[in-house]
C-alpha cells in the first residue's frame, strides 16, 4: 500500500530511512546468468543517497543511454552536487526501469537529504524537504508511474526552514526514544528488535550532523563482573559498528560500558535480566570543537 508522505513540521527532520547504501559487487559480463536460467536470474537494485552535497549512484542499469540520462539528469537537478556512481550494466530489467529510476532521481532533488532504494517488487524513499509543495507534486508523478505490482513506501519529513536547524535538532533530541537495544544472554548479537531501532538513531543522527552520539553497553549481572564490564564495551562498540555501517562518522561516537552497575530490573528474574542486557543511546548537539572525553 502507498503511504503519502504526512506533514510533520514539529521536530528534527528524522526518519530518513537510515539505509545503508552499499556498493553492489559488480559481476562481469561472462558471470551474469544467461536469460534461460530463471533460477539464477538476478533481481535488479538500484540506490540513490543525497546528503549534505554528496550525491550517490548505484546499482543495475538498462543500457549505457540509461546511465547517460542519469547522469544528465542528476548535473542539472544537482548541480552542486559532488556525484558518485558505481552503475552495474544489466541489461534485462522491467521495462519501466530507466523511466523510474530518473523520476525517482528528479524527486530527491527536492529534498534536503534522502535515500531510495528500487527494486522489481518494492520502491522505498526516505527524506526531509521544504519544499513541501514541489516534493508532492513530483512525487504525484512517481506515483502515477509505478506499476500496480509495485509497492511504493515513502516517509517524508517537511521541516519548517525559518527555524534554526540547530534549534530543531536540539529540540528533536529532547524528545527522542530509540527504544532498548537488548542482547542475547552473554553475547554480543542484537535481538531482531534492535535494528528497526538504530536505523532510527542513524536517521536522526544523518539529518542533524553536528551532533554527538552516546552508546552505553549494560549487562546483567549472571557472570562475574570483569566479565560484564567487557561484554558491556563490546556489546556498545557492536552498536557503534551498525552506525557507522550506516554512514555516521566514528569520530562523532561515545562509547562505553558499564556492565551490571546500572540495572533496570531485578537480576533475580529471567525477563529482569533481559531487561538488564541493553543498549542506552542518547544524542545531543555537538560542535566541532568539542573533545570527547573517553571515546574508544
Amino acid at each position: 500500500m502507498t503511504k503519502k508522505p504526512a506533514a510533520r513540521i514539529t521536530a528534527a527532520a528524522v526518519l530518513i530511512g537510515g539505509l545503508v547504501l552499499s556498493r553492489l559487487a559488480g559481476d562481469s559480463a561472462a558471470d551474469l546468468p544467461s536469460p534461460a536460467d530463471p533460477a539464477s536470474a538476478i533481481t535488479p537494485v538500484f540506490e540513490i543517497q543525497w546528503r549534505r552535497g554528496q550525491l550517490q549512484l548505484a546499482g543495475h542499469t538498462q543500457s549505457i543511454q540509461h546511465e547517460q540520462n542519469l547522469l544528465q539528469l542528476a548535473k542539472s537537478a544537482y548541480p552542486e552536487a559532488v556525484l558518485d556512481t558505481a552503475f552495474e550494466p544489466l541489461g534485462i530489467v522491467p521495462d519501466y526501469w530507466a523511466d523510474l529510476t530518473g523520476q525517482v532521481l528528479y524527486l530527491l532533488a527536492e529534498t534536503d537529504s534522502s535515500t531510495a532504494r528500487l527494486s522489481a517488487e518494492s520502491i522505498d524513499i526516505r527524506g526531509v524537504t521544504g519544499q513541501e509543495f514541489d516534493w508532492s507534486s513530483r512525487l504525484d508523478a512517481v506515483q502515477a508511474s509505478v506499476p500496480t505490482n509495485v509497492r511504493l513506501e515513502t516517509d517524508t519529513v517537511f521541516v519548517n526552514a525559518t527555524i534554526d536547524v540547530l534549534e530543531i535538532c536540539r529540540r528533536a533530541f529532547e524528545n527522542f526514544d530509540a527504544g532498548a537495544i537488548n542482547f542475547e544472554e552473554s553475547s554480543v548479537v542484537m535481538r531482531s528488535s534492535a535494528y528497526p531501532r538504530l536505523q532510527r538513531v542513524i536517521a536522526l543522527a544523518a539529518a542533524c550532523p553536528e551532533s554527538r552520539i552516546s552508546i552505553t553497553g549494560h549487562t546483567d549481572a549472571s557472570g562475574p563482573e570483569p566479565f560484564n564490564q567487557q561484554l558491556s564495551q563490546e556489546r556498545a562498540q557492536a552498536v557503534g559498528d551498525y552506525l557507522k555501517l550506516g554512514g555516521i562518522d566514528e569520530n562523532r561516537l561515545l562509547i562505553s560500558g558499564l556492565g551490571s552497575t546500572v540495572p533496570l530490573a531485578d537480576n533475580a528474574t529471567r525477563y529482569g535480566r533481559s531487561l538488564n542486557r541493553r543498549i542506552e543511546i542518547a544524542l545531543t548537539p555537538w560542535q566541532k570543537s568539542d573533545v570527547l572525553i573517553g571515546r574508544r
